[in-house]
């Protein structure tokens, strides 16, 4: 009885240590924690009061600094569009002037608009309508001209640059009543339809001609590659071209 007894106590007195323990631990580990929490406390308040910030409000702060700077150049860079050159001062804009030149040899002293081409200047204000206005985006040839004897489209170039230049067109082939033995040849050969292309042809065949009297069929057809015909006469028109004169 009394064994039981005293193994009774025995086993209390043991859970009520091993609950002092947990109690002792419990109080140390907070003890602990409280401690440390003091220490980083104190540390943060010497840095702040060293640098006059902490070091998590430095890096919010830098942060939202590069945040706005960012934002701010996006701006800028997305809004502002590039500046204007500045104009020289007294400078006007060219709306036209004189030039001086000559078509089929003769002098021609006009003024011309910047915006006219050469076509418009041979067709409308010289009154030369056998160069053809076909294309007018320097695409069928049609309306070639020769400037110093060199084959050239009259719509690509603007009138106002041509001051000084000698230019000859179809009308300038013939001389009176005569035809230029390259038309007679067309003519002879029926190298044309509907003869909207033949100006451009000649012109170019001109040129070739001024050249080398007796081109090869090769170099014909090379020499009129910026011709374009419609009606699909490049066969008869190369046979043209070499029969002239035969």
């Amino acid at each position: 009885m009394w064994g039981l007894s005293m193994q009774k106590n025995l086993g209390i007195m043991g859970r009520v240590i091993s609950c002092l323990t947990l109690v002792l631990l419990a109080l140390d580990g907070n003890n602990r924690r409280n401690k440390k929490m003091s220490d980083e406390k104190k540390e943060k308040t010497a840095e702040k009061t060293t640098t006059g910030l902490s070091r998590r409000s430095f890096i919010t702060g830098t942060v939202a600094g590069l945040v706005v700077g960012a934002a701010a150049t996006y701006g800028a860079t997305t809004l502002t569009g590039p500046t204007a050159p500045a104009k020289p001062a007294g400078v006007e804009p060219v709306s036209g002037k004189t030039i001086n030149l000559k078509i089929n040899g003769k002098p021609l002293s006009t003024w011309v608009n910047a915006r006219w081409t050469l076509l418009e200047l041979i067709r409308d204000t010289v009154g030369l309508v056998g160069t053809p206005e076909a294309c007018y985006y320097g695409e069928c040839g049609a309306c070639t001209v020769l400037v110093s004897g060199k084959p050239m489209l009259a719509c690509e170039i603007f009138a106002i640059e041509t001051n000084g230049w000698d230019i000859a067109t179809i009308e300038g082939l013939a001389k009176g009543d005569k035809l230029h033995p390259i038309q007679e040849s067309f003519i002879k050969n029926t190298a044309f339809q509907c003869g909207v292309c033949a100006p451009g042809f000649i012109m170019s065949a001109k040129a070739l001609l001024d050249k080398k009297s007796s081109p090869t069929e090769d170099e014909v057809r090379e020499a009129v590659s910026g011709n374009l015909c419609r009606c699909g006469t490049y066969n008869v028109v190369t046979r043209a071209i070499m029969n002239v004169g035969k």
